[in-house]
This record gives C-alpha cells, sequence and structure tokens, in this order.
C-alpha cells in the first residue's frame, strides 16, 4: 500500500509505501508524529475509501436471486472499482484525528494506491438483521459467494441494505489491502501511570450529565462538555482505550504463536505482568527468596511502563495480518534492551504481523542491519552463530521486507535498503562529526 500526504504540518509532501518493517527516521518537529497518526488513522477507517455505491451488481443480483457467486477476476475488478484514492470524508475525519480545533490541517490531503490481491483468504460473514433477514458471505478457493434471506415481507432500507454488503464484500477480500492497525504512542509512560484516573474524568463526566437533571443545576450543557473536551489526537485516545480494556483483552488467546517474541520481552523485563479481578496491573516475577517481587505498575520502571501494552497485545490478541505500530520503541531502554527490541519487531514480522516505527536510535536500526545481514547465506554461518549466543536462526530479516523513510524540510526521502543493511545519513553524519570532535580533543590534550 502506498500513500501519498500533502500539506500536513511541515510535511509538504510524502509518498510511503508500507512493508513488513517500514522505518521512519528525522529530526525532532520534523513531521513523523503527523506521518504515524496519518498512517494510524487510515487503516483504522479504512471504510471512508470505499465507494459503497460500486456494489450495485450485487444489490440488484441478491434482492432478485438471494445469492451470487464472484470468481477471482470478478472479484480483483469489483476491488479496483469500489476503493477510491482520496476520500473526502477522509479529509473531514483529519480534524478530529489530530483532535485539530484551530484548523491548522484543513488543507492536508492524503491519497491511497494499492497493489491488487492475487488471492484471497477462505473467510466466512453472517450478519442478521432482527430476527428476519439474514446476509451470509464466504470465500473459498479464491471464488466469493454471498446471499440474502429473509423470512417475511420485512424491508430493509435501501441504503442500509448497501452499507450490509458493502461491508460484508470488504471484511471478506480486504485483509490482505487494509491490515488491522494497532498503535502504542509516544505517551505510553503516561498513559499507563495514569490511566485509572483518566477513568475518574469519565466518571465525573457521567456526574456532571447526572447534575444536568436537577432542578436547581444552574451548569449549561455546552459548558459541562468543554470542561470534559480532552485535547488528545484520536490514536492517544484509542491508546488510552486500549490499556483501559486490558481487563476484557487479557481474556483472548493470541492467534499466533507468541511463545518466541513474548520470551525476549521477559529477557528486557526480567519480569511478568498480569491483570486480576479488576485489579491495577501487576509486575511481577516468579523467581526464589530475595529477588521476588510483586508490586503495582505505578511502582515498576519506566522501561516495564513503556512495554506493558506491547505484552497484552502479544499475550492476547495478536494475529496475523495486523500492523503494529510504535513511537519510539527504544523509550527507556538500555543499549542492550534496545538491540533486543530490534529482535523482537523481527521475530514478530516473521509472525506475518507488520510493524511501522518512528526511532532516535541509530543502535537499534544497527542491529535491525545485523538480523538483515544474517538473512545471506555465508559460509561458516553455523560457527558463528554457535559462538554468538546473543542470535539464533529465527533472527533474519530480508532487505526486501524493509523501508526506511527520512523526514527532511517538509519532504520523504526513501533511503536505500540492500543486503548489507540500511545507510541513514541523519544518524552517520552526526555520529562521524562526535567521534571527529573526539578524535580532535583527543589529539590535542596528548
Amino acid at each position: 500500500m502506498k500513500l501519498t500526504i500533502d500539506n500536513l504540518g511541515k510535511i509538504i509532501h510524502s509518498e510511503l509505501e508500507l512493508n513488513d518493517l517500514t522505518i521512519l527516521v528525522g529530526d525532532n518537529n520534523a513531521g513523523k508524529t503527523y506521518i504515524t497518526y496519518s498512517i494510524y488513522g487510515l487503516l483504522d477507517n479504512w471504510r471512508d475509501f470505499v465507494n459503497y455505491n460500486s456494489f450495485g451488481l450485487i444489490e440488484k443480483k441478491l434482492k432478485s436471486d438471494g445469492q451470487i457467486i464472484l470468481n477471482k477476476e470478478e472479484i480483483i475488478n469489483l476491488i479496483t472499482k469500489s476503493i477510491i484514492s482520496e476520500s473526502e470524508r477522509f479529509q473531514e475525519r483529519i480534524k478530529d484525528l489530530f483532535n485539530d480545533k484551530e484548523g491548522q490541517f484543513a488543507n492536508a490531503k492524503v491519497e491511497l494506491n494499492f497493489d491488487k490481491p492475487t488471492s484471497f483468504k477462505n473467510a466466512e460473514r453472517k450478519v442478521q438483521i432482527g430476527e428476519s433477514i439474514i446476509f451470509e458471505g464466504k470465500v473459498e478457493d479464491n471464488t466469493l459467494s454471498m446471499s440474502y434471506t429473509k423470512q417475511n415481507d420485512s424491508v430493509l432500507d435501501e441504503r442500509l441494505f448497501k452499507r450490509v454488503i458493502g461491508d460484508m464484500f470488504s471484511s471478506l477480500v480486504f485483509d490482505d489491502i487494509f491490515p488491522e492497525p494497532v498503535i502504542i504512542t509516544a505517551e505510553r509512560l503516561g498513559i499507563s501511570l495514569f490511566y485509572k484516573e483518566l477513568d475518574a474524568t469519565r466518571n465525573s463526566l457521567i456526574d456532571g450529565l447526572q447534575k444536568l437533571n436537577e432542578k436547581d443545576s444552574n451548569m449549561h450543557p455546552f459548558e459541562l462538555l468543554m470542561s470534559m473536551t480532552a485535547y488528545y489526537a484520536t490514536p492517544i485516545r484509542d491508546h488510552i482505550s486500549f490499556t483501559r480494556d486490558i481487563e476484557k483483552i487479557k481474556k483472548y488467546n493470541p492467534k499466533i504463536d507468541s511463545t518466541y517474541p513474548m520470551e525476549i520481552i521477559k529477557e528486557i523485563l526480567g519480569a511478568e505482568f498480569k491483570k486480576e479481578n479488576n485489579q491495577d496491573i501487576r509486575f511481577y516475577t516468579k523467581r526464589k527468596k530475595n529477588n521476588r517481587f510483586d508490586i503495582p505498575l505505578y511502582l515498576a520502571s519506566s522501561s516495564a511502563r513503556c512495554i506493558v501494552d506491547i505484552y497484552f497485545y502479544l499475550n492476547h490478541i495478536a494475529k496475523e495480518g495486523d500492523i503494529l505500530i510504535i513511537d519510539e520503541p527504544e523509550s527507556h531502554l538500555t543499549l542492550r534492551n534496545q538491540r533486543l527490541m530490534a529482535k523482537l519487531l523481527v521475530s514478530l514480522i516473521n509472525l506475518k504481523i507488520k510493524v511501522f516505527i518512528t526511532t532516535h536510535s541509530d543502535f537499534l536500526v544497527k542491529e535491525i542491519n545485523n538480523f538483515i545481514l544474517l538473512s545471506n547465506p555465508f559460509e561458516g554461518k553455523d560457527n558463528w552463530l554457535n559462538k554468538h549466543k546473543f542470535y539464533s536462526e529465527k533472527d533474519k530479516i530480508e532487505s526486501s521486507q524493509v523501508s526506511v523513510y527520512q523526514a527532511k524540510e517538509g519532504i520523504l526521502e526513501n533511503l536505500v535498503v540492500t543486503k548489507k543493511g540500511i545507510e541513514i545519513p541523519f544518524f552517520d553524519e552526526e555520529i562521524n562529526h562526535l567521534f571527529s570532535i573526539s578524535s580532535d580533543l583527543d589529539y590535542l590534550i596528548d
């Protein structure tokens, strides 16, 4: 999927194609967060880019025959017709996406282009409206079938009918085009610490609404709403909701084998998380005697609080085809743990979860370079792995799976990724300059 973003804050023009691993680098205030939030917003609201009027053939066939069958070519043609590159609805959504109360992003534009899928996963969907109307859809062996039945003379609103079949078609065949996004924002340290207080704010809103019903209340409804309005962008609000809903999330099991990435997380933390019976999230270890601890999350280290959401995501709801978006995954981690974070990201990609990150860490990128190098065949590889126990045969990623972009002067530059890894001028220039100064000072002192 390729995105073109124009006139978004400091971003004058950017073109970006999502890969298995997409890395975004750049100076502070270069627009990386704007791009990140735009990608999340588009993927979370992909239906904004669906033209529901394009499903007229399905609508007509279902009403006349009660069913329709489409072959692979017909599915691809309908996908091409139904997805639009620019959406007026999404242009309007940008204001809410960034909580832009001043109209700073009024001229922002986001354009979408995608590769046509060549095959489709088997899938089934069922929608029941009331007791009498049932829609069913199925994809099997690259053939899509849909049916519509009703038990009586009930008449469905035209717009709702079109919406239901459009959503059913989309959910059956768009998975490979629009991965489901999960975002871990740079604000995660505060969110993990204050989500209980945010719940208290929500409860205050409920109390305020109750007061409006009191006869002696002098509060105006608009005054109440303005007092409770949060200055959060949508991705931050969604991240807060994720943390708040961990009690529900922990009831699910992941649809992937997350054993290896969870081992890496436990190596970073030296401990685990738990949440039981509406209690606070707790950070604990099962080690014996003096090394054992069991503490609430707010007493845990900043590194633990920065990883808690990734931990619960992987342990409970992760699935193939997701895209995990992480703002500065290296935040609050030591250099060794930044290396482990790079290993964690690569392990997710090898489980068919896409990853998008922004980073300021040359160390993390250089470790990803090592995993790219390890994907190459070379003589003595087994001996090398036996010698360097930090790495295993699992820790590798092909250069073709990695894309790197640098935000600079309002433009997004696509950096080269080869079998030898990634070169990032933004990092290399500063590092070389630093070593040059150090060498000069060392020489002068001698």
